[in-house]
């Protein structure tokens, strides 16, 4: 007999995919994983958290951002309540904040554009993928062509925790069972000031896409070429990435327009041919954003006189230089590439089935204090933020 639809399902998720998920760095070092062992529904032992690799694959990475967790708290969510098409939505308005406004992404300006739609089987809230994000209407934010469904995307869990519960590297809430309780589900923020930030990207946004020819394949493409994960919380925005070597990319291999276009098509319906050309260029370290937003001044500083410092590249990577074998540029297209070469003589034994999988080393700030949440309360965008800044949890990986 057929499972109703969002049911859970067990798992097909074994130690190699696991394993692949730390090679292509979604998950960090200070972070235990393991493969269920038969069960249905998740049994979680304490301290892990469930995830998907189905959202690792759409482009969300360990530790959560700041922007997801405070989504998450916001809106009472966790990662199963939402399937794995709503990873893609997110990560392009965070690949717009980020790339084309220079700002860090926050909820308000999200509950502009977009808006969360309950999933029900025989009027109940389904147990996995209760919440689907759609765009407003009349927004105006270029539709994304996410796929129509992501076939049992629940089946691909796994669990994770902090190898020292005193460091946060996970970022995401405690599991439960329990269906969401569509908190600050009906929030629209409408601020009646014209100058009011969220006006401001609003008509920003406008611009770009009447004007300046910003579709959704260029969001897309934003965080497939530069090889970042947007929900993974990183040191600088994608604004600011230089080239190839800039230490918040997963890999150092540069991506040719095909592969990106790969990528960019598994993800969605968006049928990026070969020789696909931007509409609108992201920015960059030498592009930076205007100053149109006074958070902007407050988030970097005056960026005319920041000194940036260098990109790191070992004598390896050079040795290497920008092509790579075609077998290791097609395993990069399809989200397989290994870690830089500089990083290969650290990796540690295989994991044996009856432990915990480890992951390569990353150069990260030193962990600090505690972050987690007292049970039942929610963290504050700026709690959330200090728990990262001081737990280390910015990541820039190692090249």
């Amino acid at each position: 007999m057929a499972q109703p639809s969002g049911s859970w399902e067990g798992s097909v998720v074994a130690d190699e995919d696991i394993e692949r998920l730390i090679r292509i760095r979604r998950i960090p070092a200070g972070v235990e994983a393991r493969a269920p062992v038969g069960e249905v529904v998740p049994q979680p032992e304490p301290g892990e958290r469930v995830v998907f690799s189905s959202h690792f694959e759409r482009g969300f990475g360990l530790p959560a951002s700041a922007f997801f967790s405070h989504f998450l708290d916001f809106v009472g969510l966790q990662p199963h309540h939402l399937p794995a098409n709503a990873f893609v939505t997110l990560n392009c308005y965070v690949a717009f904040c980020e790339g084309y406004a220079g700002l860090w992404p926050d909820v308000d300006f999200w509950s502009r554009l977009f808006y969360i739609k309950a999933q029900t089987t025989d009027g109940h809230l389904r147990a996995c993928g209760a919440a689907s994000l759609y765009s407003r209407p009349s927004t105006p934010f270029p539709k994304i062509p996410t796929v129509d469904s992501v076939k049992k995307w629940q089946t691909t869990l796994f669990y994770m925790k902090n190898e020292n519960p005193t460091f946060y590297w996970v970022n995401l809430p405690e599991f439960t069972l329990e269906p969401p309780t569509k908190l600050n589900w009906g929030h629209c923020y409408k601020p009646t000031d014209p100058e009011a930030e969220v006006n401001m990207l609003w008509a920003l946004l406008r611009t770009y896409v009447t004007e300046e020819r910003l579709t959704a394949t260029d969001v897309l493409c934003c965080y497939a070429d530069r090889r970042v994960l947007p929900l993974q919380a990183r040191a600088h925005k994608i604004c600011h990435m230089s080239g190839r070597f800039y230490p918040t990319r997963t890999s150092k291999l540069e991506l040719s327009a095909a592969a990106v276009a790969r990528r960019v098509n598994f993800i969605s319906q968006a049928k990026l041919p070969d020789n696909w050309q931007w509409g609108m260029i992201p920015l960059n370290r030498d592009d930076p954003p205007p100053l149109k937003f006074a958070r902007l001044v407050a988030e970097d500083g005056n960026l005319a006189e920041k000194v940036w410092t260098p990109d790191h590249a070992d004598l390896a990577d050079l040795a290497a230089g920008d092509g790579e074998s075609p077998e290791a540029a097609e395993q990069a297209a399809e989200g397989h590439a290994d870690p830089p070469t500089s990083l290969q003589s650290k990796e540690e034994a295989g994991p044996t089935a009856a432990a915990p999988l480890r992951v390569t080393p990353l150069s990260v700030r030193p962990p600090a204090a505690s972050s987690s949440a007292p049970k039942g309360r929610k963290r504050t965008t700026a709690q959330i933020e200090a728990v990262l800044s001081t737990t280390g949890a910015w990541l820039t990986w190692e090249v």
